[in-house]
């Protein structure tokens, strides 16, 4: 009995990992969720990473490539150390970000505003927050958007 709960095991997580990556972490609450025990979890996590397809680095690195140009550094730290991701692996990851947090708010702030001009204090308030929620500091989005406005003449 015990052999087919950890074969089950071994196919839930696979199962899981098609839909899409997973740190370790993630992997093994997923499969407490579904039921199994700590042993069966263990077994399943192991089995994946033997094929390698649980890697915490490549799980940290592919986050930060897809998610670098629209977040912060520290939202993206946050989100890796929750998900599981060592430390290690995630300064590894935040090592490969080749732009500065000025640069990129920059970025962001020309998509959602537009063209450099002056804007009213409701549209401040909408920015900021977009900027906000993307774990940038309030210090360096206030100094953009003062930049942003004075830029438009």
């Amino acid at each position: 009995m015990e052999d087919r709960r950890a074969g089950e095991a071994r196919k839930k997580a696979l199962k899981k990992l098609l839909v899409r990556d997973r740190s370790e972490k993630e992997l093994r609450e997923i499969l407490r969720r579904e039921g199994f025990q700590e042993g069966e979890t263990e077994d399943a996590v192991e089995y994946v990473k033997s094929f390698g397809y649980v890697n915490d680095r490549r799980y940290a690195e592919n986050y930060v490539m897809s998610a670098g140009r629209k977040k912060s550094r520290s939202a993206l730290r946050s989100f890796l150390l929750e998900k599981g991701i060592s430390e290690e692996d995630t300064e590894a990851a935040l090592a490969e970000l080749p732009v500065d947090e000025g640069e990129l708010i920059r970025e962001l702030l020309g998509k959602k505003a537009g063209e450099p001009r002056k804007m009213d204090e409701k549209e401040l308030r909408r920015v900021f927050g977009y900027l906000a929620r993307r774990g940038f500091s309030p210090g360096d989005i206030w100094r953009e958007l003062k930049n942003f406005q004075d830029s438009a003449g």
